[in-house]
């Protein structure tokens, strides 16, 4: 694919061989750092130190789901430790999203685990890699360089599934040259 620009500052437009793509930034960036986690996690996934630990306060049910993920966090690149009744101190997160908010990472895992209904599962790490990318990604509207587009676009075209974010949105529509033939009235151009 080549990278023709960015729309609404939320989409990448890219040109195939066979017609156009529109590429979510922020699904496209979830699915890259989706596979990058998992490609590590076969070992221990390096942190990245906070300069300053960040407390984190739970309920008592929140506090509790932190506490039973402990050995998993720990293994993601997490150092989270106890810090008083329903409170936790984060002392480094997952090197691959450095610069993410700490506190609204852990907050967004108890969320997903509170809203699902069997989150002790085999599946439990990929579900955190997976909430974890979310909250990491770059945002619907932020402006990203020429050079961030490219990297972003280069990085999604090596994944094993560029098509869907981890949650299995889409990362890209694309719309093929018949369709804008048809859509521009130009049946039979060719």
């Amino acid at each position: 694919l080549r990278l023709i620009g960015q729309v609404a500052t939320t989409y990448l437009v890219a040109e195939g061989p066979d017609g156009l793509y529109l590429i979510d930034q922020h699904a496209a960036h979830e699915r890259v750092l989706f596979e990058r986690f998992m490609a590590q996690r076969d070992g221990e996934i390096p942190g990245q130190a906070l300069l300053e630990p960040v407390v984190v306060e739970m309920t008592p049910g929140g506090a509790r789901l932190i506490n039973e993920q402990l050995p998993i966090l720990t293994r993601l690149g997490f150092q989270v430790e106890n810090f008083g009744p329903n409170a936790f101190l984060i002392r480094s997160i997952p090197a691959l999203v450095a610069g993410s908010d700490p506190g609204a990472a852990i907050r967004s895992l108890v969320e997903d685990f509170e809203e699902d209904e069997t989150p002790f599962q085999a599946e439990v790490e990929s579900k955190i890699i997976a909430r974890v990318c979310k909250r990491a990604a770059v945002k619907a509207g932020q402006i990203l360089s020429p050079e961030e587009q490219k990297a972003l676009l280069t990085s999604l075209e090596s994944c094993e599934s560029p098509r869907t974010c981890p949650h299995g949105r889409p990362t890209m529509i694309h719309l093929s040259v018949s369709l804008l033939e048809r859509q521009f009235g130009r049946t039979g151009a060719r």
